[in-house]
This record gives C-alpha cells, sequence and structure tokens, in this order.
C-alpha cells in the first residue's frame, strides 16, 4: 500500500513541477538570488507562515503547531551555478550564463512542497518547522551566513534534516548514511611573483610561469607523498592566470585552488604542508609569493541517532530496500556548517534515468533531473517532520 504521506505529495505533483520549472528559467547566482528570495517569501506568505529575513537572500519560514514542542529545521540551498544551459529544455534558463545545474531549483520546490503540506498539518504537529532558505551554497558560505543571522534561533532548532538531488542515483532510491559523508572544501589563492623581462633574455628577469609549473607538480606530490593516503584527501588548483604578451618573460602568476578532506589532521595540516612547499619552490626559482588560505566548510557528517530517525521516515515511503550507502563523498556540502552546531543528517535523493535522458553530472552544462524525485523528496521532508514532532 502506497505511503499516505507519500500520496499526498503525488497529489501536488503538477504543482511541483510547475514552480521547480519556473524557478530553472530563473538562475541567480550566490547572494544575488532576489527574484527567487520574493518568489519564496510571496508564496511562504500565501500558505500563512510566518517569513524571517537574514541577509540580502535568505529566508526562514516558520511553521508552528498546535502545541509548543520541540523545533525541527529542514534546509534547501537556492542559488545556481556560472554554467551556461545547454539542455535543450523548453524552461530552459533565461538568465544568460547561469543555470541550475546542480538541482536546487528541485530543492526549493520540494521544501515548498513541504510547507504547503505541512502548513495544512500543522494542527497534527506538537512544535515547530522552520523551513530554511539558504543562499549561497556554491560558494559555501551560505549555512554560515544564515547561522549567523539567526536561523537556528527563535525558536532554537533542535535538530535539522537536508537533502541533495543526485544524478548517480536512480530516481526512487536514496541514500542515507551516518559519519563521514562528504569532504571539507577550504579554498586558496596565491601569488607568484617574479620580474618581467624581455622573452629573448629571460635572465634579465625572474621567471614567474616556470616557478608555477613546479608549485602545480608539488601541490600533486603532497597528496600522494606527505598525506596519509589512508586519510583521502584532493588538492585542486581550479585557475591559473599569468603573462601578458608571447614575447615577455612574465613576472606574475596567480592560481586559486580548493583542498577537501575527511580527516581533521590532514585539513588543519594542509594549509601548512601547501605553503611550506611553495616557500621552498619560490626560494629556489628566486621569487616571492603572497598566500591565502580560507577554511570554507567542514566536512559533512551525519549525527547517527539523527541519520537513524531520517532512514526510519524515509523507509516508510520508499521502503528501506531503496534506502542505499555509498562510499564517502570528496565533493562538499555547507550543510555541514549547521551540523556542526546541532544534530541532523542530510541524504541524497535520486533523480537518474537514462530514458528520460536524466544522466548527466551534477554541474554539467546539459544536467537534467527526473521530476519523478520531486514528491519523493517533498513527502521525505514531511514525514521526517511528522515523526519529530508527533
Amino acid at each position: 500500500m502506497e505511503n499516505s504521506t507519500l500520496k499526498l505529495a503525488k497529489d501536488i505533483q503538477d504543482w511541483l513541477i510547475k514552480h521547480r520549472r519556473e524557478f530553472h528559467k530563473h538562475p541567480e547566482p550566490s547572494f544575488e538570488e532576489v527574484w527567487t528570495s520574493k518568489t519564496i517569501s510571496d508564496e511562504l506568505e500565501r500558505l500563512g507562515l510566518e517569513v524571517q529575513h537574514i541577509g540580502k537572500t535568505g529566508l526562514v519560514g516558520i511553521l508552528r503547531g498546535k502545541s509548543e514542542g520541540k523545533t525541527i529545521g529542514l534546509r534547501a540551498d537556492i542559488d545556481a551555478l556560472s554554467v551556461t544551459e545547454d539542455t535543450g529544455y523548453s524552461f530552459a534558463s533565461q538568465n544568460k550564463g547561469y543555470m541550475h545545474g546542480c538541482g536546487h531549483d528541485a530543492h526549493i520546490t520540494m521544501l515548498l512542497g513541504a510547507a504547503k503540506l505541512l502548513s495544512e498539518m500543522k494542527d497534527k504537529l506538537n512544535g515547530t518547522v522552520k523551513f530554511l532558505f539558504q543562499p549561497g551554497e556554491e560558494v559555501a558560505s551560505g549555512a554560515k551566513a544564515m547561522i549567523e543571522g539567526g536561523a537556528l534561533k527563535n525558536p532554537d532548532v533542535d535538530y535539522i534534516f537536508g537533502m541533495h538531488i543526485w544524478s548517480d542515483v536512480p530516481v526512487g532510491q536514496v541514500v542515507i548514511q551516518p559519519g563521514p559523508f562528504m569532504a571539507s572544501a577550504d579554498i586558496w589563492d596565491l601569488t607568484i611573483k617574479g620580474k618581467s623581462s624581455h622573452g629573448s633574455s629571460p635572465w634579465q628577469g625572474v621567471d614567474a610561469i616556470t616557478c608555477s609549473a613546479a608549485v602545480i607538480q608539488g601541490v600533486q606530490t603532497l597528496v600522494s607523498r606527505v598525506n596519509d593516503v589512508r586519510n583521502p584527501i584532493v588538492m585542486n588548483i581550479g585557475t591559473i592566470e599569468g603573462g601578458e604578451r608571447f614575447n615577455v618573460t612574465p613576472g606574475s602568476v596567480k592560481m586559486s585552488g580548493m583542498n577537501r578532506s575527511f580527516s581533521k589532521y590532514s585539513r588543519e595540516n594542509m594549509p601548512k604542508w601547501l605553503e611550506e612547499m611553495i616557500e621552498n619552490v619560490c626560494k629556489g626559482y628566486r621569487c616571492d609569493y603572497d598566500f591565502k588560505y580560507d577554511f570554507t566548510c567542514a566536512a559533512t557528517i551525519n549525527e547517527e541517532k539523527a541519520t537513524g530517525m531520517l532512514k526510519s521516515a524515509v523507509s516508510k515511503i520508499i521502503g528501506e530496500d531503496n534506502i542505499k550507502q555509498v562510499s564517502m563523498i570528496m565533493g562538499s556540502e555547507d550543510f555541514s556548517e549547521y551540523l556542526e552546531k546541532i544534530p541532523g543528517a542530510l541524504m541524497l535523493l535520486g533523480c537518474r534515468n537514462e530514458a528520460k535522458d536524466c544522466c548527466y553530472s551534477q554541474h554539467s552544462n546539459h544536467y537534467k533531473l527526473d521530476e519523478d524525485a520531486l514528491p519523493i523528496g517533498v513527502a521525505s521532508y514531511v514525514q521526517v517532520a511528522l515523526d519529530y514532532l508527533k
């Protein structure tokens, strides 16, 4: 027999699809989600929820049950990627250069769907539900901004649940598991300073590009020869910019990267390892340098008891056989910042369906999702809230 919560969610699937496609057409960059935030706020007010605005674009909807009690937080992220869409959708991005290529349009929609259903069930709730609509997940700093803005306070959130739609998992399945789940994400910037000269006489200058090549090789040596490989890390160089002209020996190179880890030891030591290598390489190539490192967001570690409660709730929706586990994911999610403060858990919601061409990776400009996942996500949000506040 189909779960009653899932049936209610399926009954509003047309409403969900309409909203998801509207959000998909209007992607906005991190902390600039003005239209998105206004649209969410208007919908929450139509549902009769209290709305708290945090910063420029963050917001929290508050639904109070029939009596006082515990408070559960349900979170969705709302920002888009700086990617030019190539899906062929009739509802493709109308904001050139930006795309909902990571499923945040679905996250917004599913949390609004949960608010819609739970607002009709508030007499069954002994406590409060807070719906957190968070900006800036793609730059890994939105959760911190929400926390600093008081999203977890007044009333204080006791437990938080989030989900991320995931293209590697078939629609109808989810991933729920305790412990280390997704890696930390820390950003660094490096400027290597040499001295420019005519390209025909590089000995009259100091070649910053040659030095940068040695630094690039040194970064990967740290991964394989300095770090304990039993604690996996990723040290990625994402940008490099140097030189002004083909016949000039460049005097400056800029690069930036992101480091990922599950281990507290590795995370704390990566900037030390990195700067020590940079300092010695630059000295060998007669260069100076500027190095900046930002501990951006921690690893996502699902709390065991909260994860068990989440699994119990979602198993009522799709059955325990459809709840899977995967290897730890080196990608990052700043949902981790909430888990640093209060118990909770993050799950992955499957949206893959090759028959519908929904088989591209997160952040692909071809990214598509099977909209049959939407009611499952809504029902999961609703069921965990009902179980927690019963």
